[in-house]
């Protein structure tokens, strides 16, 4: 049997959870050609999940979804996990109160050497992005800030933050990445290609937002954010390489 060519890593986390649409669409449209990989909240998983992607096809493509900074990805939290919790009480129950806040780094970041990669997690398009390149990474797509929480959103200045608002944002993402990653896997896309086809949509779900939802007293955040989101978005490496080849 043929190497799935589409790799994608999910860390386990249940802020994260909504990211799964993206990866059952992925699966139902490509079927046998993904290989899903869930980051459970053990360091076994977390070892087994970098060995994967380090064999990964340079020829397919590895799609990552969870959260991250500037120089790093997260890896799996579990849900009882807290700042506050003691160390006895976390060696007692190690999974329980997982958390791996430094799972891929400039230290490990050359299991991406050689691949093309697809980074949906927060200011992937910075230090991260560029340790990648460094370890020669063929090409790599990252973003801006993307918050899809009212704690976030709040740090960002936003005073009176409604539910609306945090599930129109996980709407509007959901629905921007399954149709681009569809769309450019299926007609054999280059990153750049992709680029410029979430640029498309965004443009489309601003002037929807603004013109047909006149009702929603959010849109004009919503429409901030999304317009941040098209604009931040960076591809290190070769921008003209296929999703896919």
């Amino acid at each position: 049997m043929a190497e799935k060519r589409i790799l994608i890593v999910h860390p386990y986390d249940k802020t994260t959870s909504f990211l799964d649409r993206i990866k059952n669409h992925l699966q139902t449209i490509f079927e046998n050609d993904v290989h899903y990989f869930s980051v459970k909240p053990n360091d076994e998983s977390h070892n087994q999940c970098l060995e994967r992607i380090s064999t990964h096809l340079s020829s397919g493509l590895i799609i990552f979804l969870g959260h991250g900074r500037s120089d790093k990805l997260y890896g799996s939290k579990a849900d009882e996990y807290s700042a506050f919790v003691s160390a006895d009480a976390v060696a007692e129950f190690p999974e329980k109160y997982y958390y791996n806040d430094n799972f891929i780094n400039e230290a490990n970041v050359e299991i991406f050497s050689g691949k093309k990669v697809f980074c949906l997690a927060c200011n992937s398009n910075d230090k991260i992005a560029n340790y990648a390149l460094d370890k020669e990474v063929k090409s790599f797509l990252g973003f801006g800030d993307i918050p899809t929480s009212p704690e976030e959103l709040i740090d960002d200045g936003i005073e009176n933050v409604s539910k609306n608002i945090v599930k129109s944002m996980k709407t509007e993402l959901i629905y921007i990445i399954k149709r681009s990653l569809v769309n450019g896997i299926a007609k054999n896309f280059t990153f750049e290609q992709l680029q410029n086809l979430i640029d498309f949509i965004i443009n489309q779900r601003i002037s929807d937002i603004l013109i047909n939802q006149k009702e929603f007293k959010d849109r004009y955040t919503l429409t901030d954010y999304l317009y941040f989101l098209k604009k931040d978005i960076k591809i290190k490496g070769n921008k003209k390489l296929k999703l896919i080849e």
